[in-house]
């Protein structure tokens, strides 16, 4: 049976249970990972998981079931379980249906073939490739490296008749070195994901983690004060996966738990930055050509020179505000899953290119400080922000200076936006977003004593 037909049989086999509605998806992925450390290899696997994930309704009310196969009695008692689950719940009158059928555009980037013929041992010799250049150099005494690869096939359907297919690959490296010099110690870590196999991701992130270990090596240290901040688009990806992407989000701004709740059609930056969500990139992670609701996938312009202009939607959030869906129902990100009922999420954040170089950027700001790594999420409530600066470098006479040790950035997020006044002309994907480095004017940094 192909994934399409099991997941309109499936659909038909929930409706006779008595629901209102229901949509079903039908997966199957094909995964490799592989992590070294030390010297070593940590873990490799290789795995298939085929299943099945049941969404029925019943009077607005929601139930959700998934098997882990594609047996016929499997399916049959998920189908029975979810609709018992919407038939117990409770009705909830905000819910307005499942999407219709559209038409989702054909792109392409979306599947690698190549992905597809990769096998665990030859994922081992990528890795060990990427460890090797990782260590080169005598000052690096850790080295830890990983890579995943998958290809997820899937069917959607629905009880409105959608039937919708498609193919799906991911390709993540990543790497991390640990540096010493005498007491010193500094780490450096990159990577990178896409729906291709690219091999010159490998020396790439290898070559970038060590050359930020042993960059740091040098280090100093900034007392607490205002200061300019170039922010490196590993460090942007990492901030606005959540100040947009989470900001926006449709079912955070109806429960006001968003910063940007009540902000529609407000300056919420500076009239230099606009921010798109694009599901339709070639090759980029987020990439699809329709939702995890079917809606076909098209790009949302949520920030348009400054100001405010869209939410993320999925049907429900849509129908609640009489609005159309932005196609922004997720089933998991890279690779879909079965798993999980569906959730509202970004694609691909994109942040519209500026004119401004690297060196230009740096030199505007001498005295200031460049931010390459945080790791700390954004309060979305309260729209502050207050994260440690895990890899930083002072800026001094028109260059990257030592490191910063031991300090953080605070400030709130509506400031941060507002303030950015130089943004890059060239841009890096990031944890799902797509950016290049942009200068905030000024932000409070703690430094250490």
């Amino acid at each position: 049976m192909t994934l399409a037909y099991l997941s309109e049989e499936t659909v038909k086999a929930v409706m006779r249970l008595g629901a209102d509605e229901c949509d079903v998806i039908v997966a199957q992925t094909n995964s490799i990972s592989v992590e070294i450390e030390r010297g070593s290899v940590k873990q490799a696997s290789s795995s298939i998981d085929p299943g099945v994930g049941i969404r029925a309704i019943s009077g607005g009310s929601s139930g959700f079931a998934f098997c882990t196969d594609h047996e016929p009695a499997s399916i049959k008692k998920t189908a029975e379980l979810a609709v018992s689950l919407a038939k117990s719940g409770t009705a909830d009158t905000d819910f307005r249906g499942l999407p219709h059928p559209s038409k989702p555009k054909t792109i392409s980037g979306l599947f690698d073939p190549k992905v597809a013929d990769m096998t665990p041992d030859a994922g081992v010799e990528m890795i060990s490739r990427v460890a090797d250049v990782t260590g080169d150099d005598k000052r690096i005494t850790s080295v830890m490296a990983g890579l995943g690869m998958s290809v997820c096939r899937v069917s959607l359907a629905n009880s409105h008749g959608l039937v919708a297919e498609q193919e799906l690959s991911s390709f993540d490296v990543f790497a991390e070195a640990v540096a010493h010099s005498n007491s010193t110690m500094f780490s450096g870590f990159d990577g990178s994901s896409s729906r291709r196999l690219d091999l010159s991701q490998l020396d790439s992130a290898g070559l970038s983690a060590r050359e930020h270990a042993i960059n740091g090596l040098r280090q100093t240290k900034i007392e607490t004060g205002d200061y300019a901040i170039v922010v490196d688009p590993l460090a942007a990806g990492m901030i606005l996966a959540d100040a947009i992407g989470g900001g926006t989000n449709a079912e955070a701004v109806q429960r006001k738990r968003s910063y940007l709740t009540g902000k529609m059609g407000q300056m919420i930056g500076s009239e230099s930055i606009t921010i798109v969500d694009d599901p339709l990139l070639q090759w980029a992670v987020g990439s699809t050509s329709f939702d995890g609701e079917g809606t076909a996938a098209r790009p949302t312009t949520l920030v348009d020179s400054g100001r405010l202009s869209s939410y993320l939607y999925d049907s429900y959030t849509a129908g609640k505000d009489s609005v159309e869906s932005t196609g922004n129902s997720s089933r998991g990100g890279a690779v879909w899953s079965y798993r999980h009922p569906p959730s509202i999420s970004t694609s691909n954040l994109v942040v519209k290119n500026g004119s401004s170089s690297m060196d230009e950027m740096i030199k505007e700001s001498d005295g200031g400080v460049y931010l390459r790594v945080t790791f700390d999420h954004p309060n979305l409530a309260t729209g502050e922000f207050s994260g440690l600066m895990m890899e930083s470098y002072v800026i001094e006479d028109g260059a990257l200076g030592p490191s910063i040790r031991q300090s953080t950035v605070g400030i709130g997020l509506i400031e941060l936006l507002s303030r950015i006044d130089m943004i890059g002309r060239e841009s890096k994907d990031y944890f799902g977003v797509r950016t290049p480095a942009f200068r905030i004017s000024n932000a409070r940094v703690a430094g250490s004593a």
